[in-house]
């Protein structure tokens, strides 16, 4: 076998296949549409509708309406967690019922569920989210917490996604925001993985790769439209999260959207009693993940400005000892997961590019 086929044997073994979305409705009031996008992906007889108690009021209900108006039997479950306590009461439930899919209505803790407990089951599910903050809306990982951490499993993307705008809207202003932010991040992500290729060889899809940064260059270029018209906001950030869904359904993984900025982020929510969302977490450290790379720190910096984002360890809420102590152990929690903490970083260091960006 010469070194070019060689070569391809391992970029096709990198994955084997690509699972994506087989509809994604984005409109003003999509949700009306859900009879008709069911009847269109043979979705029919009995399903689950996977809700928490604030977003069965926000969109629940108004789902199971619409799709009992269409002759479907709905069977409601309301959980209050991601946890595997969450997805077994989702599993039993399909069982019993003998649910055909399964629909999710909801921020990243309803969808997860849905996502890991409708692939334990064999059975599609439907992604509808209620706030535009997180890009697991129509990913193929979910992430679940047990008593002291948290997980990512796989699973299956959803066989629909239904972006209904108006309602997104309606969330509070920091959901998007943190979107936003979250999605800036792809930028160290990409970098990180980058740089994993080079030091182990590990397998880059330019593909992945491509979109991923596109997807957070929309960001940097939309941030003044993001910040001050609700609806833009909401469309323009949801368009964003499904992108880089799909850069990792090609990938599969969630390299081209999670790096050190996020192991970081994941640290800081295991030692604060009270951490700020996921996306604003990310987003500030992808500025000192770009620092260590680099990069052009100052424009995520500056871009986090204009969107109203937390540029500070102050305005995240955080102290300048604990986030020097989550970058410094972060790598701990993915230790295979190669990033630009992997070489280790001093505290000493930590400080000095914490105090460069200005972030401390």
């Amino acid at each position: 076998m010469t070194s070019y086929e060689t070569s391809i044997d391992r970029r096709l073994e990198s994955k084997a296949e690509i699972e994506l979305p087989r509809l994604i409705d984005v409109k003003l009031n999509a949700i009306d549409n859900i009879a008709t996008d069911c009847q269109k992906l043979l979705l029919k007889d009995t399903c689950s509708l996977i809700v928490d108690n604030i977003t069965y009021e926000i969109a629940g209900k108004r789902v199971k309406d619409n799709l009992k108006a269409a002759e479907i039997d709905v069977h409601v479950l309301e959980i209050d967690g991601a946890t595997m306590e969450s997805v077994d009461k989702a599993c039993e439930l399909y069982k019993e019922v003998n649910a055909k899919f399964s629909v999710a209505v909801g921020g990243g803790t309803v969808i997860d569920v849905a996502k890991y407990s409708s692939f334990k089951e064999n059975i599609p599910f439907v992604s509808i989210p209620t706030v535009a903050s997180h890009d697991g809306i129509s990913s193929a990982r979910a992430s679940i917490k047990t008593v002291d951490r948290s997980f990512t499993y796989e699973a299956r993307p959803p066989m629909l996604v239904i972006g209904d705008i108006e309602t997104m809207s309606k969330a509070p202003k920091r959901f998007a925001i943190s979107g936003a932010c979250d999605l800036l991040s792809n930028k160290t992500a990409v970098l990180d993985w980058q740089l994993a290729h080079r030091i182990t060889g590990e397998h880059v899809s330019e593909y992945a790769s491509a979109l991923a940064n596109l997807t957070a260059d929309s960001m940097i270029e939309s941030r003044t439209e993001i910040a001050q018209d609700a609806i833009l906001r909401t469309y323009t950030v949801f368009k964003g999260l499904i992108s880089s869904s799909m850069a990792m359904c090609i990938a599969g993984s969630s390299r081209p959207a999670s790096g050190a900025e996020h192991l970081i982020s994941h640290r800081l929510d295991k030692i604060l009693k009270k951490p700020a969302m996921h996306g604003e977490q990310c987003g500030l450290m992808a500025v000192f993940t770009m620092y260590l790379h680099g990069g052009d720190w100052k424009e995520l910096k500056e871009t986090l400005e204009k969107l109203g984002a937390p540029s500070t360890a102050k305005k995240l809420g955080v102290d300048d000892e604990i986030l020097i102590e989550a970058i410094t152990t972060a790598q701990e929690k993915r230790p295979e997961r190669y990033t630009i903490l992997s070489s280790g970083v001093t505290k000493t260091a930590t400080k000095l590019g914490l105090e460069i960006t200005g972030i401390i």
